[in-house]
């Protein structure tokens, strides 16, 4: 009787995982967003002024010792973007965040998703006006985007639009989606 009462609830909890669909499939809830955003570059400007991107929140912040970013932002001497993956710009204890940088071939609006390998996470990338980068950025820290995802990564892309060598500003787009593990880049709510 014992054995009985054990295969139908086993059953029972098969066909109602079943009836929901793939319990432990990835589903993004959240759309792809379009920004636009102005950056200081790190060096020669005032340190309160924001010279880095935060991916989860979408907004250009000041550069801390707490890594409340994902990628900095300078100029070079030849008028070059150079961006900085976090961990080559502060030390956090634990080791911090991953955060990968490549260079993505094509036109900003077709590059229709993030590539799956190829990231770049111990070395700056310079970078010129109009071409494309692709950031994986780790978030699953506590009460991080993705703590409770199965996969730790939100991807965004972007293209330096303008670099202003007068006032020391990059501006850029910036197409992202914060659904975990989702590397479409196209508009709407991703299912890849």
């Amino acid at each position: 009787m014992k054995l009985r009462l054990a295969i139908l609830g086993t059953l029972c909890v098969a066909a109602g995982l079943s009836a929901c669909g793939d319990p432990v499939e990835l589903k993004a809830t959240a759309p792809t967003t379009t920004d636009t955003l102005t950056v200081y570059a790190l060096a020669g400007t005032p340190p309160s002024f924001p010279s880095a991107l935060a991916i989860p929140s979408r907004q250009a912040v000041r550069v801390d010792g707490f890594g409340g970013f994902d990628v900095a932002f300078d100029i070079n001497g030849a008028g070059q973007a150079v961006l900085y993956p976090l961990n080559l710009v502060v030390t956090i204890p634990g080791g911090g965040r991953a955060v990968g940088l490549q260079k993505v071939p094509g036109a900003f609006d077709d590059v229709a998703a993030a590539p799956r390998n190829g990231y770049v996470k111990d070395s700056v990338l310079v970078v010129l006006p109009g071409e494309v980068v692709a950031i994986e950025a780790q978030h699953n820290g506590q009460g991080d985007v993705c703590g409770f995802q199965l996969s730790p990564f939100v991807y965004a892309k972007i293209t330096i639009d303008r670099i202003d060598l007068a006032v020391r500003t990059l501006t850029f787009r910036l197409v992202t989606s914060l659904n975990c593990g989702f590397r479409s880049f196209a508009p709407g709510i991703p299912t890849s």
